[in-house]
């Protein structure tokens, strides 16, 4: 019996694996060519507005939830290591530190910025919170992105 039980859990989640749940940036322009997954901006963000940190942030880093069909649902979050390399890139590119100085400082600011902005402790934030969640971590809330 307790064999079954465990053969159960296990098949439930290799099902949720295999089915994939979202589309990863990486993913843009991949797939059959009837099915291929093109990402498409928000409607806020597709016009030729200046907001280039959130268009970066979606189209670079984001991950997209899939409806049920296994198409794009448009609701755009970021993962733990995601946010990390998109924060890496921010302090290098808006902060002018190094890769040595970058990473010591997201080794100590990192966590608890993270654990700020993830309260719920769900795994990922929505992309729409990253200005904050960088400026946070920056310790400047002028940074201009």
């Amino acid at each position: 019996m307790k064999f079954f039980a465990l053969a159960a859990l296990t098949a439930t989640v290799t099902a949720v694996t295999i089915r994939g749940d979202f589309f990863e940036a990486r993913d843009n322009g991949t797939g059959p060519l009837d099915k291929k997954y093109e990402r498409v901006l928000p409607v806020q963000f597709a016009d030729a507005s200046d907001d280039l940190f959130m268009r970066s942030m979606i189209m670079n880093y984001a991950r997209e939830g899939k409806n049920e069909d296994g198409s794009p649902n448009g609701v755009f979050t970021m993962t733990e290591a995601q946010t990390r390399g998109a924060a890496a890139e921010v302090l290098g590119t808006h902060k002018k530190m190094d890769a040595g100085a970058t990473k010591e400082y997201l080794n100590t600011y990192f966590p608890r910025t993270w654990a700020h902005f993830d309260v719920n402790k769900a795994g990922f934030v929505g992309v729409e919170v990253m200005p904050q969640f960088v400026r946070f971590l920056a310790s400047d809330q002028t940074l201009s992105l």
